[in-house]
């Protein structure tokens, strides 16, 4: 009895050891549930746009950019001497009467050759006039770019006129004086009277010069105007062409 009761208790302590000894499961995570996610953070505000900023100001002496465009300036004329304005008014002077005087002997129309004739008169007159004041100024005539540019034109213009005949000798001086005294004009109110110096000389330009050359200048637009009829009227007669009213029938008289 004492051995069995010894041997039951044996066993109980055994069992008892036993269970004590082995750790619970540890439990296993589920495989349904998600792993913890970190906690969003927020993101960096964008920085504001600035505005475009304005091109730079182009400083002095630097160069345009490409594509860029830039108007020329047109030259300054040096102002020029009382000795150079002389000189441009005789080569202007000069210029006429060569043209008048070629005209007088080659031109077709009374009224041609009677505008020339005046033309050679005025500036002969007008030439001397220059001359006596330049003595009493005591300054001699120079030459400047202008001067030897209207003893070129007046070659070429020369050539010209000797080249035509008749009725084209006509028109074509006519035209020619119409330029010559529109140029004259320019130059006396745009160089002459701004640059003259000598009191003298300006008088000169503005009171005796500049009425002459406008005179002309009238004178010859109107001529112009004439010869440009009479040349209508002669073309219209032209060509064996008859007289109004030829070739056609008139009409009846009314009834009585």
């Amino acid at each position: 009895m004492v051995a069995s009761r010894n041997a039951l208790v044996l066993t109980i302590g055994l069992a008892v050891g036993v269970g004590c000894s082995n750790p619970p499961p540890a439990s296993s995570p589920s495989t349904n549930e998600a792993p913890p996610q970190p906690a969003p953070t927020a993101a960096p505000p964008l920085p504001e746009a600035a505005p475009p900023a304005a091109p730079p100001a182009p400083q002095p002496g630097t160069e345009p950019q490409a594509g860029a465009t830039t108007t020329p300036s047109a030259p300054v004329e040096a102002p020029l001497t009382d000795e150079q304005i002389l000189a441009v008014l005789d080569a202007s002077n000069k210029k006429e009467i060569d043209e008048a005087q070629l005209a007088q002997t080659k031109a077709k129309s009374k009224d041609v050759k009677a505008y020339a004739k005046v033309i050679t008169q005025h500036h002969t007159e007008a030439k001397a006039k220059q001359a006596k004041l330049a003595k009493k100024l005591g300054i001699t005539a120079a030459d400047s770019d202008k001067s030897k540019q209207l003893t070129d034109e007046t070659q070429h213009a020369l050539e010209q006129l000797k080249a035509l005949q008749g009725a084209d000798f006509d028109q074509q001086f006519v035209a020619t004086m119409i330029k010559d005294h529109q140029n004259t004009l320019d130059f006396l109110d745009r160089k002459a009277l701004p640059d003259a110096k000598n009191a003298d000389l300006k008088a000169l330009v503005e009171k005796d010069l500049r009425p002459t050359i406008e005179k002309h200048l009238k004178d010859a637009e109107a001529l112009s105007q004439k010869l440009g009829t009479a040349g209508a009227g002669a073309t219209g007669t032209q060509g064996g062409a008859q007289p109004p009213g030829a070739g056609t029938k008139e009409a009846a008289p009314p009834p009585k």
